[in-house]
């Protein structure tokens, strides 16, 4: 134990001495070192410590030339560390400055039927509709991603760091904003209910205001601009979904996402384009043959399994 806890003392004293010509990537390591072990903190913070005391000396001894090699090593080495000590402490002072934040990555996700909300700094927030799967930072709570599913944001305007949110290809910045992004696939939509946000699905910017949405490939092709009203973003929280000319299956994949229905297409059925609003309940035994007939299709239970099929004849 007394070996271990030397070494740790001695790779403090080589941190301290280094830290006054590293670069970010070098803070990087050191920031690492630090939290491998609460030990590795103590010792610096010791090593900091008497490197001060020995600065404060009102008749501090001359420090010894280099080319005086009588003087035995164990009397030269302090004076080595206090030689260099106000530079080294000087720089760790300015090191929250000089360094980018360690990214901290983690992961919210819902499953199918299921809604969470989270809870950001600043008084961010986002609700997640079901099926969803969200990537944030702790490190940075001004950033998110979206792998798949949708999600309403509420986000409070910082000009100095705007909320940047990443779909695939895509990059989305709040100017202060409500919004709600969709992601089926390689599909996404954005729709904003109040303020606006810049989208960017390459190097030129498209700005969206209250009632805009956009629907796009994630790669940011095959983009198409439509109207919503405003009270209708995010209306997954109250069961009234919106589709202005989107197929079939995409109808059919909200539902799967938001309630967990058991849900098949037969046929073509899946590529038929729809436009029109509807309410669910959240209630397969209502919602499944509403959703039929306003399609203008056939449908089937099968235990907990619903089939949709084309035709207008069937079982109803």
């Amino acid at each position: 134990m007394r070996a271990k806890q030397s070494d740790i003392i001695d790779q403090a004293i080589c941190w301290h001495l280094r830290l006054a010509g590293s670069d970010e990537h070098g803070w990087a390591d050191f920031i690492a070192w630090l939290e491998a072990s609460p030990a590795h903190a103590a010792a610096y913070d010791a090593i900091a410590k008497d490197d001060r005391l020995i600065g404060q000396e009102r008749f501090p001894a001359p420090v010894p030339s280099a080319g005086n090699d009588n003087i035995p090593a164990h009397r030269r080495r302090p004076w080595l560390i206090a030689g260099i000590a106000a530079a080294a402490i000087g720089v760790a002072m300015l090191a929250p400055s000089l360094i980018t934040p360690l990214s901290s990555p983690y992961v919210v996700a819902t499953k199918a039927g299921e809604r969470r909300t989270v809870a950001l700094q600043q008084g961010t927030s986002i609700e997640l509709s079901g099926g969803t799967v969200l990537r944030l930072d702790r490190a940075d709570p001004r950033v998110a991603t979206l792998d798949r599913g949708e999600a309403l944001f509420h986000v409070s305007h910082d000009a100095a760091h705007p909320f940047t949110m990443t779909v695939g290809s895509m990059t989305i910045r709040d100017l202060g904003t409500v919004f709600n992004v969709a992601r089926d696939g390689n599909r996404l939509t954005i729709s904003v209910a109040e303020g606006s946000v810049l989208v960017q699905p390459g190097s030129i910017g498209k700005r969206l205001g209250p009632g805009d949405s956009l629907s796009a490939r994630d790669d940011g092709g095959d983009i198409v601009g439509t109207r919503i009203a405003s009270n209708l973003v995010g209306g997954w929280r109250t069961g009234t979904l919106s589709f202005a000319n989107q197929k079939v299956g995409d109808v059919v994949a909200a539902l799967r996402r938001l309630y967990g229905f058991k849900l098949d297409l037969d046929g073509g059925l899946s590529e038929r384009p729809f436009t029109g609003m509807v309410r669910f309940t959240g209630v397969a035994d209502r919602d499944v043959p509403h959703l039929a007939e306003m399609i203008g299709a056939t449908w089937q239970r099968d235990g907990e399994r619903w089939i949709l099929s084309d035709g207008t004849s069937g079982p109803r």
